[in-house]
Formats: structure tokens, sequence, C-alpha cells
């Protein structure tokens, strides 16, 4: 039985491993795409390179700028957090005024989203 259950475990690995290897594109939509249709805002927040247009539209009114950086400031702070925990985690969920987040690698840096985002 363990024989069985290491012999699967190794498939998986293998499995995860050449998921992506050799595989066809059925489509693609590149970085400067999404940010001219709007989708992605890109920003200059420390490691933090593009915001998405659905978390930046989180802020309006008069406190709206203020509220955001103190948004990014909390994001930037659990992000590093996270980051000296798990140096080679290339995707992080936080969360900020009781809602979820996600910061993920970009090529660049990261992008700050939401989960409907992703």
């Amino acid at each position: 039985v363990k024989a069985k259950l290491r012999l699967i475990r190794l498939c998986q690995i293998k499995m995860i491993d050449d998921f992506w290897d050799g595989a066809d594109i059925i489509d693609a939509y590149t970085d400067g795409q999404a940010v001219d249709d709007g989708v992605l805002i890109p920003v200059e927040f420390g490691s933090i390179s593009r915001i998405t247009r659905s978390v930046f539209e989180d802020f309006k009114g008069d406190d709206a700028v203020e509220a955001f950086l103190a948004f990014i400031d909390e994001a930037l702070k659990q992000f590093g957090e996270n980051a000296e925990r798990n140096p080679d985690d290339w995707f992080q969920s936080i969360e900020l005024a009781g809602r979820k987040y996600f910061i993920c690698f970009n090529g660049d840096g990261f992008t700050l989203m939401k989960p409907e985002d992703y």
C-alpha cells in the first residue's frame, strides 16, 4: 500500500511539473493589452507595479487619495511580511479591511487584485 501511494504521489508531481510543457496556446492577452484596455493600471508602489481597475475604483470621494495610499501601505506591509516568510512565493493572498486580495508576480513586479479579477 505504501509503495502504491508513493507511486501515485510521484506521478502527481510529474504531472504537475510537466503540465504546461508542450501545451498549445489557445489565447493570449498581454500586459500591454490589459493596460491599454484599462483592466490593469500601472503604478509604482514598491514591488507592486500593477493594480486592477476594480481595486482602484473602490476608492472614491473626498478622501479617496488618502484612503487609497493607506490601503497600499497596508498591502505592502502584509506583502513584505509574507515575502519574508516565503521568499519564493509568486502568489499571495492578503486580507485588507475584511476583504481578501491577491498579489501575484507579473514578470516585472507584482499585481494587486481582487480574487474575482484573477
